[in-house]
């Protein structure tokens, strides 16, 4: 999987939005930033050629820093799910001839500044506002977005008598 940081994923009212918010969760946080990543599954390693045509598609990436590792939240689609914003990019990428990307996947990394690092249990709270949890799943590191191109077998399928069973049924 290829990794590329790219712009800034929310403008300064958004940012103060959502920072009044998070610190209404947890006093300890000061200051927020949020940049896209893009996620990239490839058949084989690009070549120097192919690299540029991708990075013309989703703009210059710039380098990883050390503070956006620490306290973080990342947003990404739903594993197992592919978005719409995936299927369109995946499909200009073929259309511009890259025929070794398999996949593009965009997610957001939100940094967190707080006065003191933030354990995961706090970040979790946070994210329950940063995402929306029937569309998007959040990690704690960039390699929780690996799971994004998992491919799990299909399951057999399963038939539930709703005649007999009712309600309890569908319970899980």
């Amino acid at each position: 999987m290829l990794l590329l940081r790219g712009a800034s994923a929310l403008s300064p009212f958004r940012v103060e939005k959502l920072l009044k918010a998070l610190v209404a969760l947890d006093p300890r946080v000061q200051a927020l930033e949020a940049h896209y990543y893009h996620f990239v599954d490839l058949a084989r390693p690009l070549s120097p050629a192919a690299s540029a045509i991708l990075s013309g598609l989703l703009g210059p990436s710039a380098p990883l820093t050390s503070a956006e590792l620490e306290s973080v939240v990342l947003v990404t689609p739903r594993p197992g799910t592919i978005s719409p914003w995936s299927s369109k990019a995946t499909d200009i990428a073929h259309v511009c001839g890259l025929t070794d990307v398999k996949r593009i996947e965009r997610g957001m990394l939100y940094s967190i500044t707080a006065q003191l690092p933030l354990e995961q249990t706090a970040l979790a709270r946070l994210a329950t506002v940063m995402h929306d949890r029937m569309t998007e799943a959040v990690g704690f590191t960039l390699d929780a977005a690996a799971e994004l191109f998992s491919v799990e077998a299909p399951r057999d399928l399963a038939y539930v008598s709703l005649a007999g069973d009712g309600k309890s049924a569908l319970r899980i």
